[in-house]
């Protein structure tokens, strides 16, 4: 008995997705290993000051690397419509000219680093004096080994939108490990802030060079060439990424200028506030992992233009993404407050807890629109939907800002949450009636989607912080 095509079809994507998935989580999963052991070690070893300047440091460093994971996956969407269009012409024009932008983009964040890293202590005058300098050469060691690898993101997302994710989930790993490993060691012996950095920077390099062998392996090196460059084609992917780079300048709105913000205003308690950032990371790590599997494959749909079919895909991604939201968010809220007791110790466990919970509500907010964003992503209708996060970022800093002034880094979080509804309020109101590459009806997104899966667990979800409250697990 033969099957039938369009049956194959389906279970060959859902295995690339499941392949791709389990990937991400491999990748996720490490970079997990190392959020559960590293954060405890240097609580221990560093003393709160010192523990909140690296926490700042890597924070200033990740405006790089979010802009990285963007153009990654711009790269990725221009590579998979190439793929599904059979024309290694147009994707050599393409990650040749993307590269030649890389390199430039390359060169202006070592000047930017330079600079940053000049006026460090001049910004944030809470830093100690006996850390002023180490911190200032970490900062500039952390920048330019991040500004090296820009150019490698071509050759990650050609195998992003290859859904080869097995070989960046390798490659990310092999990095977080050895800049993990050398921080932990760095640490330990007391070595300051400038050798953890030089590890952080080897990782990176590592990860680079596992992209570069792959690259090789693949027999890629035709697709990466100087005559391939072409003004036309760097300026159409320009002009693409430009929407996604206000996007994501959004994004450091959103999730960067925290902990700046506390470290600036509230300094003694940017440790604790670092620790509650990571701590908020155990629900997007995992969530985005596994969702942000369906970027490649939307964007192969989307050379169909059926609207009707990408809503379906929509609201089904919607739902099962909303229901793992939940079911990790109810785990993090009921474990946390013993996990945290166990992780960094009583001390950091009092003033984090609150300010975590926070964090971990507005995440959950945010991410509920995250497959909607990554499917007008993919179908190249991103700048449809910038009014967003361009005004959750604004609202987030000015009520982050504003209420600093008068409850300390509880005020930042609050403006983090205050900034999640607002943007996804926004989603709801004005960026799904101008993305015609999906049409749904927003009611039923809202009621199938979101709120139908958040009903079957909220009763679930109070009665465990009701448990928690009586045991006096607080």
């Amino acid at each position: 008995m033969h099957e039938d095509p369009q049956t194959i079809g389906k279970t060959k994507v859902l295995a690339t997705l499941a392949k791709n998935a389990m990937a991400n989580l491999f990748r996720s999963g490490a970079a997990w290993i190392i959020v559960l052991f590293l954060p405890p070690l240097l609580v221990r070893t560093l003393d709160k000051p010192t523990y909140g300047v690296w926490m700042l440091l890597l924070q200033l460093a990740t405006y790089v690397t979010m802009l990285d994971g963007g153009i990654q996956i711009a790269i990725a969407r221009f590579v998979a419509r190439a793929e599904g269009m059979q024309d290694r012409k147009y994707m050599a024009r393409l990650l040749s000219s993307a590269g030649m932008l890389l390199v430039i983009a390359g060169v202006a964040t070592v000047l930017f680093t330079a600079l940053a890293s000049w006026q460090l202590n001049h910004i944030f005058r809470e830093i100690s004096p006996s850390i002023a300098q180490s911190a200032q050469q970490a900062l500039l060691v952390l920048g330019v080994s991040l500004a090296l690898t820009l150019p490698f993101s071509v050759m990650a997302g050609l195998f992003i939108g290859l859904q080869k994710n097995e070989i960046t989930a390798f490659a990310g790993s092999l990095g977080k490990f050895v800049g993990a490993l050398g921080t932990a060691w760095a640490a330990y012996h007391h070595q300051g802030l400038l050798a953890m950095a030089v590890w952080v920077g080897l990782g990176n390099l590592a990860q680079c060079l596992t992209y570069a062998v792959f690259w090789k392996i693949g027999e890629k090196r035709g697709l990466l060439h100087f005559s391939h460059v072409e003004r036309g084609m760097a300026r159409e992917f320009l002009f693409f990424c430009s929407v996604m780079i206000v996007s994501q300048l959004s994004s450091i709105l959103i999730l960067g200028m925290d902990i700046p913000i506390v470290a600036a205003f509230d300094f003694r308690s940017a440790a604790y506030y670092g620790v509650a950032a990571t701590l908020s990371n155990f629900l997007s790590v995992p969530h985005s992992a596994i969702v942000s599997t369906i970027m490649p494959v939307a964007a192969g749909m989307s050379t169909n233009n059926d609207p009707e079919q990408m809503g379906r895909v929509l609201l089904k991604t919607t739902r099962c993404a909303t229901a793992l939201l939940c079911l990790i968010t109810l785990s993090l809220l009921f474990l946390m407050p013993l996990f945290l007791r166990m992780w960094v110790g009583q001390d950091y466990a009092t003033h984090t807890l609150p300010l975590a919970e926070i964090l971990i509500v507005a995440q959950f907010v945010r991410l509920t629109m995250f497959p909607y964003a990554l499917v007008g992503f993919a179908v190249g209708q991103q700048h449809r939907m910038l009014a967003s996060p361009i005004i959750e970022g604004v609202v987030n800093l000015l009520c982050s800002l504003a209420a600093v002034q008068f409850v300390g880094a509880l005020g930042v979080a609050f403006g983090t949450l205050i900034g999640a509804i607002v943007g996804v309020w926004l989603h709801f109101t004005v960026s799904l009636r101008r993305t015609d590459c999906v049409r749904v009806n927003s009611k039923q997104l809202l009621w199938q989607g979101i709120l139908k899966p958040l009903s079957c667990t909220l009763p679930i979800l109070f009665c465990a912080l009701l448990v928690i409250r009586l045991l006096n697990l607080y």
